[in-house]
């Protein structure tokens, strides 16, 4: 019996009235097998071209799915172990400091893998860190991400690697432990592996002309003044022309990524019937890693109580009737969400282009995906 999704519908097409977003785009897999996809909304600023499907869209930190999938491949070939230290594959990690107050010292744990995929690694997300910004003028824009992310761990630390947990560059440092471990560009690595083997096609870390030109035009919340205002189609994430962002760094359609968030929830098998992860895999990363302070900051910091944080994705802890316990995923700052339901082989990826509006994860993604789940169970 066919699903009937007429709810989701109905609230994809007012995304823009109630929150601001004019521009979206849902589909919802299940064993391979599309259940449902719609488009609402416009291409352009004035609201003047109708979208039909097919746009790119800056997914955001949903590319750290993909780099945490990455990772686990590297460590299923015995290439590296998620407690191995860092400065084995980046020796500018070797040093590592940290500030304490007023002071700077030595880190007195060493950084591993494993502190990196969980967010316990003592980075920050500040782009603007006088290392960072040394090495692009250095380099006139063109430092690589070895480059940059060697700059970046000159800068101290927040904290000793796995006291702590804090949202932040480290799966940036990740895609150059993916560099150095396989000897490829992050974004070649991620096509090569990941993204051709799936049969996806509408993806990548650099978008042409082709690609911004069917982007939806992105806007940011201004959180003081609390306006929405149009910006333009860069990621500022993108450090430099030559930079991969482990973290947020791709571009993508819907119809593509979708193929890959499928795979995840098939056990790692995707509709080509190629294999990206193991079923072993799958479990460690959507398995809870934080505990004690760690569990405690992520909790104040980003999600409920409902939650944990597995290898670079939020897990679904609690029964709390809005999506099932085990389901996993992860968001990016424009509002896209992917969504993992293992059990019943289901995979959800939602995209927009409103970037720093907390109602998105707050409101949107909640109402969407149990709207989702309610008309699956129901069918």
């Amino acid at each position: 019996m066919a699903v009937n999704f007429q709810e989701v519908t109905e609230f994809l097409n007012q995304v823009d009235a109630r929150f601001g977003v004019p521009a979206c785009e849902c589909m919802v897999f299940q064993d391979h097998r599309l259940l449902y996809h719609h488009t609402a909304g416009f291409l352009d600023y004035d609201k003047t071209i109708p979208l039909t499907g097919g746009q790119w869209y800056w997914i955001y930190s949903c590319t750290k799915l993909m780099t945490m999938t990455a990772v686990l491949q590297l460590r299923e070939q015995g290439q590296l172990d998620l407690d191995d230290p860092v400065s084995q594959y980046l020796p500018e990690c070797a040093y590592l400091t940290v500030r304490d107050g007023e002071t700077i010292r030595p880190a007195r744990t060493v950084l591993t893998i494993r502190h990196l995929m969980t967010m316990t690694g003592g980075f920050t997300y500040d782009l603007t860190l006088p290392n960072l910004v040394k090495m692009k003028e250095e380099s006139r824009n063109q430092a690589s991400t070895q480059q940059m992310i060697a700059a970046l761990c000159r800068e101290p630390l927040a904290f000793d690697p796995g006291t702590h947990f804090c949202y932040s560059m480290c799966h940036d440092v990740l895609g150059a432990v993916v560099e150095a471990v396989s000897g490829q560009q992050l974004s070649d690595y991620v096509l090569d592996h990941i993204a051709r083997p799936l049969g996806i096609s509408g993806l990548t870390f650099h978008p042409g002309k082709e690609a911004l030109s069917n982007m939806p035009g992105q806007l940011c919340y201004h959180d003081q003044k609390q306006i929405i205002f149009p910006c333009d189609k860069d990621n500022t994430y993108q450090l430099t022309p030559n930079y991969d962002s482990g973290g947020a760094g791709i571009c993508c359609r819907v119809e593509d990524y979708i193929l890959f968030v499928d795979a995840l929830a098939c056990g790692g098998v995707g509709r080509t019937g190629a294999r990206i992860l193991t079923p072993e895999s799958i479990a460690l990363m959507s398995a809870n890693q934080l505990q004690g302070a760690t569990l405690e900051d992520y909790h104040n910091t980003m999600k409920p109580v409902t939650e944990g944080y597995g290898l670079g994705v939020r897990v679904h802890m609690l029964d709390d009737s809005t999506v099932p316990v085990g389901e996993f995923g992860w968001d990016g700052a424009a509002g896209a969400t992917a969504n993992i339901e293992p059990q019943r082989h289901i995979s959800i990826f939602y995209a927009q282009h409103l970037i720093n509006y907390l109602p998105n994860y707050a409101e949107l993604h909640p109402a969407l995906l149990q709207k989702i789940y309610r008309a699956i169970d129901s069918q």
